[in-house]
């Protein structure tokens, strides 16, 4: 075998190879190759996820110092953040239903869909 037969079998395998790569992701669709992460909003907790999400995104403004809306709104304790709950506030502005919180825009779906399975359940001390 010369060189030349031997450039062109490498160069034939080369592209099948390629070509085979290529058409396996052409099958697949956007699920598949970029799956979404999950949401759970079944194993919603006070203690680890509603108190996560408060501490991320409210307890800069509603705490024991600054309790701000009116009247003042204090999400550093489960009581304070049970009464909102209750009221229905909660949920409507991180929806943005009503005043849009956090002010530094809407939350991602999964928390305010986390919230809101929360306390559909009641809004457990769990």
């Amino acid at each position: 075998m010369n060189w030349i037969d031997f450039i062109i079998k490498n160069l034939i395998l080369f592209f099948t190879i390629i070509i085979l790569f290529i058409s396996g992701c052409a099958n697949k669709n956007a699920e598949e190759l970029y799956p979404a992460s999950t949401c759970d909003t079944i194993n919603v907790k006070y203690s680890s996820t509603i108190t996560q999400i408060i501490s991320t995104n409210c307890i800069n403004c509603h705490n024991g110092v600054l309790a701000n809306g009116n009247p003042q709104v204090r999400l550093d304790s489960y009581t304070g953040v049970k009464a909102v709950a209750d009221n229905g506030k909660f949920y409507k502005t991180l929806e943005g239903t009503t005043k849009q919180m956090p002010p530094s825009g809407r939350l991602p779906d999964c928390p305010i869909s986390q919230v809101k399975a929360w306390i559909d359940t009641g809004s457990p001390n769990n």
